[in-house]
């Protein structure tokens, strides 16, 4: 074929072709290089907090989380999530959450907290003295800070209750994990890990089963019991070799029965640093009523074979407890009655701490249970002494509030929160998400084509071979 000269028309066109081929080539560079400026379409609102999840099992919270994202999604697949927390997730639902978004799933939260970045930190101070310093930082201005006073609290009560300042600090004599700070809706948590020590425990009671297995199962779990039975009020038999009642030997002391006991000298013990049982009878000797921090008001029989049950502790016969103001319920059961009752709680006089033990008989937990029950018991009382002494070794306490669940981001949780998850985002008084800025005319024209990446493929091949069709057929190649 003979090539002719083009014609101006043809010529334009096939440089118009070519220039369209070049301009889509350009923009699927540029939309290959560059992430798209249209955010994730949010789903509606989910009014719905995983700090409100009754069981905080990383198992309930995935199923929680899945249905709330389904329910929020529709029928098509879930891209993004909203969701309204009215309080600071616990430890492992913002690990979840944080999961979540990093499984290319867009997580926004709207705070409704009202808390701020709150951080605790504690560091037991080099020497015999078991000293713990404590600082706590964090942005605590605003309307909060007026209002809201810094409390910093262990797992024998309150220690200290200031003003809200930006940063404050402690040396605490001694520490019972764990050790929380809080400014109105902010708390953060830290298990302090304090030296252990070699000190005895002081055991009185009356001669029994209480009182044998009970020394026999501090001994087995590695404190050195010193004993004295009363058998008569003026005859006391002695396990070890008793001492007088000093902070620098005796870390605990330990009553078991009604006694006629030194109240005097017990108090000023526990007012210096040394921790006090109270277990079962004791409850009822009148001269520690300034000390002890419950009331026990009447007696209740144990659940005939609840001994050989997942709950064994209900088998036992106990005191019903009435908390006084400042303690801390550290143990509660379930009772028969439809509500929970305390079984164990402390509360911190002076430098020491006191523990209440509802139970009357734990000897038949040890001798009359399962093949565990032995080693449930002593585990049982090595942390009721743990608690009273303050040293961090199987503390007994609530779900969710054991040192076993201690979490790193539990020292600041609202940064680890917005670590995990980035910033909240602004809402309207409605409560949905605020309305994105309207795109521009080139963002919008981007999006369109990145919804259809073919098309771009096609405007290049089609101008492309309308180029070479063209060219074909006046004789060009």
């Amino acid at each position: 074929m003979t090539a002719t000269a083009p014609h101006w028309a043809r010529l334009l066109l096939e440089r118009a072709l070519r220039a369209v081929a070049w301009l889509a080539l350009t923009a699927a560079i540029f939309l290959a290089s560059r992430s798209s400026s249209r955010p994730d379409r949010l789903r509606p609102v989910v009014r719905w907090s995983v700090a409100d999840v009754a069981d905080s099992g990383v198992s309930a919270l995935a199923t929680t989380l899945v249905r709330e994202a389904v329910a929020a999604a529709g029928d098509s697949q879930p891209r993004g999530l909203t969701v309204e927390l009215p309080a600071i997730p616990v430890s492992r639902a913002r690990a979840l959450l944080g999961t979540v978004r990093g499984a290319d799933v867009t997580v926004h939260w709207i705070d409704r907290t009202r808390a701020s970045g709150l951080a605790l930190s504690a560091a037991a101070v080099a020497g015999p003295s078991g000293a713990v310093d404590v600082r706590v930082a964090g942005a605590m201005a605003g309307p909060m800070a007026s209002s809201k006073p810094l409390v910093l609290r262990d797992g024998g009560g309150t220690l200290d209750s200031i003003p809200t300042v930006r940063r404050a600090g402690w040396r605490l004599a001694s520490v019972s994990p764990p050790l929380r700070a809080s400014v109105g809706a902010s708390e953060a948590r830290v298990a302090v890990a304090t030296p252990a020590f070699g000190r005895r425990v002081m055991l009185m009671a009356q001669p029994g089963w209480e009182s044998k297995f009970t020394a026999a199962a501090l001994e087995e779990a590695g404190w050195h019991v010193d004993g004295s039975y009363r058998v008569s009020p003026r005859t006391a038999v002695t396990l070890g070799a008793p001492a007088r009642l000093d902070t620098a030997r005796y870390a605990v002391v330990v009553l078991l029965d009604s006694l006629s006991v030194d109240a005097i000298g017990i108090t000023r013990f526990v007012q210096q640093g040394g921790g006090l049982v109270l277990g079962g009878d004791a409850l009822r000797i009148p001269a520690l009523a300034s000390i002890r921090p419950v009331r026990a008001t009447s007696a209740r029989g144990g659940v005939a074979g609840a001994l050989l049950t997942e709950t064994p502790q209900r088998g036992l016969d106990a005191w019903e407890l009435v908390a006084d103001r400042g303690a801390s319920v550290v143990q509660s059961v379930p009772s028969d009655h439809g509500h929970v009752e305390p079984v164990l709680v402390a509360q911190r006089v002076g430098a020491g701490r006191v523990v209440a033990s509802a139970y009357r008989n734990s000897w038949r937990w040890r001798m009359e249970g399962t093949d565990d029950g032995a080693a449930e018991h002593r585990a049982w009382w090595g942390g009721v002494l743990a608690l009273a002494a303050g040293v961090p070794a199987g503390v007994p306490a609530v779900a969710g509030d054991s040192l076993a669940d201690a979490f790193p981001g539990d020292a600041a949780p609202y940064a680890d929160l917005v670590g995990r998850l980035g910033g909240p985002v602004a809402a309207n008084g409605a409560g949905e998400p605020a309305p994105v800025a309207a795109p521009t005319a080139f963002a919008a024209l981007m999006d369109r084509l990145r919804a259809a990446p073919g098309l771009l493929f096609m405007i290049i091949a089609v101008a492309l071979l309308g180029e070479w069709a063209s060219r074909r057929l006046r004789g060009t190649r």
